[in-house]
């Protein structure tokens, strides 16, 4: 029993130490990459960026929709969840992509800032 939760705990651990290290990286990459005098050229850079990050948020979800299913088979087989949940959290995918593509629409493509602007009758 501690054996299993001392490896799931190594695991968090050795995926948080990467992400974390994968951010400082990319933070480091971007600050490197975009040392700039002013805040036009960082929204330059921004909008050149714009569409591949939004490919890749989107490429994202799709991958998150498909690959539900063999997520939670794999789940299932190193024993993180059981045979019991494996129902509900099928069920829950669609629940999770509808939740990703209204983060996306709100926070990535600013739909909600858009439409409060044409409500209000500012030229975006």
């Amino acid at each position: 029993m501690f054996n299993n939760l001392r490896a799931k705990r190594k695991g968090f651990l050795l995926l948080t130490t990467l992400a974390a290290l994968l951010t400082g990286l990319v933070g480091f990459l971007l600050m490197h990459r975009l040392q700039t005098e002013s805040v036009q050229s960082v929204r330059h850079s921004l909008d050149v960026w714009r569409m591949t990050l939004m490919c890749i948020r989107w490429t994202s979800i799709t991958l998150v929709a498909l690959s539900w299913k063999y997520l939670i088979a794999r789940l299932v087989s190193i024993g993180v969840i059981s045979h019991d949940k494996v129902a509900s959290l099928t069920e829950m995918r669609w629940r999770a992509v509808t939740w990703l593509v209204l983060l996306e629409l709100v926070l990535g493509q600013g739909v909600l800032v858009k439409t409060v602007s044409l409500a209000v009758g500012a030229v975006p």
